[in-house]
């Protein structure tokens, strides 16, 4: 509003000074190119007081073609010039920023219905009836998503690399997912705003009024839903859930079959840019199409199935058994034979043990255990002195989707290989961290990257507009990576060899970028892991 006052001033002064102007054009055409070209006076910008100088000095060395009334004039003319060519400039500044601004607001991510934070309710009112589903849900990493400190430090430096109203329009789709009742709400918008300001309940991510209150599926990926609040505590809206039966004296109750399936998860968990739809995240795309979704209710194994089955000592994997976890509910409520768990911890034994959840810390460490197996693959023959090989299988054995899977250019998953004879000697090291925590170069990695429009590896995601490279492996699938060393003449039998798959959630280089002095150690896991031997 200041600017569109600030302009309106200028053009009005403009006006007003118009006959004035008309004779400082004048003079200035008709005195002014009797020494060098009009557009040479024309091309310089200068102010009035500068312009005056300029004209008086011409004014003496024209001898008298030049009154030192009309040089002034003409130094009004010409300064004058300066100041409309400043005010076009603001208007179209101010256009541009106006068109940019409405080109945001008029996207398909702001289509939405506005909710009210007062409309929802506190999870530890949850709690007080479904405490154990709360206790689970405190420690998960739906209830970080908004104060994981990591999200929070690289959302404030890509929002500070965007600079085009596409690359800002995805930045503000970050905040979208992280803290949903915020942005619908407007209480938040984008990354530009002060984190620590939102309200306390929106501030507690993907909460259980939230989650139970989705009701309409838009499209699957990007947040493609509605929400149906109530009234908050006084008048709570009807809760949503996987149970026929379920009734309380506090809110209403309806079952939902969108809860119990694969695309009740897909409406997150498939990520995509906001303006050129280059695909970020398809975790529910590389369940859709696995050997997991077999198009039969009776055999699909869900998202749920392993993610909602999971807890303390039994990971719920694909390879290993995925129990009922029989009880309540809700303290009131009936004994059931299975009770979906809240856990939510996916592989992040970071920011689940940095915020004080030492159990969901544990679980990814146990999750991540039972998703892969290797297999040592021995060919050709091994003598002194000549090149031989191995094989490494890499088997995705017990995730639903590929491994690893989210923000892949940011987790890391590599292959650890060192090949040494009886005596310890290295015959071969590959996937070692220096003393920084960089993984070797030579390693082989399993990731995603993305490119900028200049074909440019970029971590930032707002500045991403295609995909340079895709290693990763696919659900009940398997990749071989092949090795070569050479035997030394002195080498004594037998070859040790050690295959390790390892993870972890960062690399330490790009947590210390991120959090400075205050970045935690990042855990490397052991996925699994062979020992095996080579006569020769």
């Amino acid at each position: 509003m200041r600017n569109i006052i600030f302009i309106l001033t200028i053009v009005f002064a403009a006006s007003f000074a118009s006959a004035s102007v008309r004779d400082g054009e004048r003079l200035f055409e008709r005195k002014c190119n009797a020494c060098h070209s009009l557009e040479r006076s024309l091309s310089a910008v200068k102010d009035l007081e500068e312009w005056k100088r300029t004209t008086k000095r011409m004014a003496r060395r024209s001898e008298g073609f030049i009154a030192d009334n009309e040089a002034e004039t003409i130094a009004e003319y010409l300064a004058g010039r300066y100041e409309v060519i400043k005010v076009e400039k603001i208007e179209k500044e101010v256009d541009k920023e106006s068109e940019e601004i409405s080109k945001i607001e008029r996207h398909e991510i702001f289509n939405f219905k506005k909710v009210k934070v007062n409309q929802f309710i506190e999870p530890s009112k949850c709690g007080e009836c479904h405490s154990e589903i709360y206790k689970q849900w405190s420690g998960s990493m739906h209830s970080k998503a908004f104060i994981d400190p990591l999200w929070r430090a690289a959302t404030k430096l890509f929002f500070k690399e965007a600079t085009t109203s596409e690359q800002i329009l995805e930045m503000k789709a970050c905040v979208k997912c992280h803290t949903p009742l915020g942005f619908r709400s407007h209480s938040i918008t984008s990354p530009k705003d002060d984190y620590d300001k939102l309200a306390k309940l929106p501030a507690q991510g993907i909460f259980c009024n939230w989650c139970h209150n989705i009701s309409e599926v838009k499209h699957i990926g990007d947040a493609g839903y509605e929400v149906e609040p109530g009234g908050g505590i006084d008048d709570p809206s009807t809760m949503l859930g996987p149970f026929k039966d379920s009734t309380s004296d506090f809110h209403p109750s309806k079952y939902s079959e969108l809860h119990t399936k694969s695309e009740f998860c897909g409406l997150c968990h498939n990520v995509s840019h906001v303006a050129n739809k280059m695909p970020i995240e398809l975790t529910y795309d590389e369940w859709k199409n696995s050997p997991y979704n077999t198009g039969n209710p009776e055999t699909t194994v869900n998202c749920q199935d392993c993610h909602m089955r999971q807890r303390p000592g039994i990971p719920s994997t694909g390879k290993t058994e995925r129990p009922d976890n029989s009880g309540k509910a809700c303290e009131q409520g009936p004994d059931r034979k299975h009770i979906w768990t809240h856990y939510f911890v996916g592989a992040n034994a970071v920011i689940t043990k940095l915020l004080g959840s030492d159990t969901n810390a544990h679980m990814a460490v146990e999750r991540l255990k039972n998703a892969a197996d290797l297999e040592l693959i021995k060919g050709g023959s091994y003598r002194r002195n000549e090149l031989s090989y191995i094989n490494v299988k890499v088997i995705n054995s017990g995730a639903g989707h590929y491994l690893p899977t989210g923000l892949t250019m940011v987790r890391q998953m590599w292959l650890d290989v060192k090949i040494t004879d009886a005596r310890g000697k290295i015959i071969l090291k590959s996937g070692s961290l220096d003393k920084n925590g960089e993984i070797d170069k030579d390693a082989v990695l399993y990731y995603t990257q993305l490119g900028n429009e200049k074909g440019e590896p970029v971590i930032n995601v707002a500045l991403a507009d295609r995909i340079l490279y895709d290693h990763r492996i696919p659900p009940k699938g398997y990749v071989i990576e092949r090795y070569a060393f050479n035997i030394p003449s002195d080498a004594i039998s037998p070859l040790n060899i050690e295959v390790a798959l390892k993870y972890r959630s960062a690399s330490q280089p790009l947590t210390r970028a991120l959090l400075g002095e205050s970045a935690p150690e990042i855990p490397v896991i052991d996925m699994v892991s062979l020992i095996d031997k080579i006569e020769f």
